[in-house]
């Protein structure tokens, strides 16, 4: 019942650290039911991040009704997002209709159900913005920026693909390929592969949108580099809500 999405965020899956089979999830639920001081009420999984198909979601519903009837079934997360134009995740309508309808045909009407859809709340409400430092053209126009891995781990640890474009000219036609590239010592370090930009050059302002979900969350000091601040905005104002990091913080736990 796994869903079709990148193996380092499946996890519903046979072969996986997380969760139990459903043969080893029947035994668990027996044992739990002989314990003097322990009353399962109810049933979760969750079968992976960033997921464009419903019909995973309507096999782990069937799954968890053939373990026993429960009042609450708790049906995780994993709804995507559209992170490219290329990407188009099931409506949020949709994605509950799937889930509410597969749960009242297998287990009835009476049911608690419990959701998890966070990334699909709080991924487009964030864009990261970046300085550029340096342009090459070589084989490719690599555009290095003041960020990087440790502002926005995904690309890295997922491959997972993101737009960018020069906010100082975001309606000018974006006519150059380039590599938006991350100032860490890693040739992984590489934000956006394939960003088409705006004549980019030193001091534009890029923008990299719906990083606001496992962007803060995924965020580290890789290279000794404090990270950035969080800023709110809303019509118009600003004010910060996660200050910037200092050197003064990354030292604050060393004991010489």
């Amino acid at each position: 019942m796994a869903g079709e999405t990148h193996h380092a965020i499946s996890t519903g899956q046979t072969d996986s650290k997380f969760g139990l089979s459903p043969d080893d999830a029947r035994v668990a639920i027996a044992r739990l039911r002989d314990a003097p001081h322990l009353d399962p009420v109810g049933l979760h999984f969750h079968i992976g991040s960033q997921l464009f198909e419903l019909e995973p979601f309507r096999a782990a519903v069937r799954t968890l009704a053939s373990l026993g009837d429960f009042p609450v079934y708790n049906v995780g997360g994993g709804l995507g997002v559209a992170y490219t134009a290329a990407d188009h995740p099931p409506a949020v309508a949709d994605y509950v209709e799937a889930i509410v309808s597969t749960i009242h045909s297998e287990l009835g009407a009476d049911k608690r159900l419990l959701l998890e859809p966070g990334r699909a709340l709080v991924a487009n409400s964030a864009v990261t913005l970046y300085t550029v430092q340096t342009i090459k053209r070589n084989v490719s126009t690599w555009v290095a920026v003041d960020g990087g891995m440790s502002d926005n781990l995904r690309p890295m640890l997922y491959g997972s693909k993101y737009e960018a474009l020069v906010a100082d000219r975001a309606a000018a036609a974006a006519e150059e390929r380039c590599k938006l590239a991350g100032k860490h010592c890693e040739s992984g370090d590489v934000i956006v592969r394939d960003a088409w930009l705006a004549a980019p050059a030193p001091g534009d302002v890029i923008a990299t949108p719906v990083t606001g979900a496992y962007g803060f969350s995924l965020a580290n000091n890789y290279n000794g580099v404090p990270r950035p601040p969080v800023v709110f905005c809303r019509d118009g104002d600003a004010r910060v809500v996660v200050r910037r990091e200092s050197y003064e913080d990354l030292a604050g736990r060393d004991v010489v």
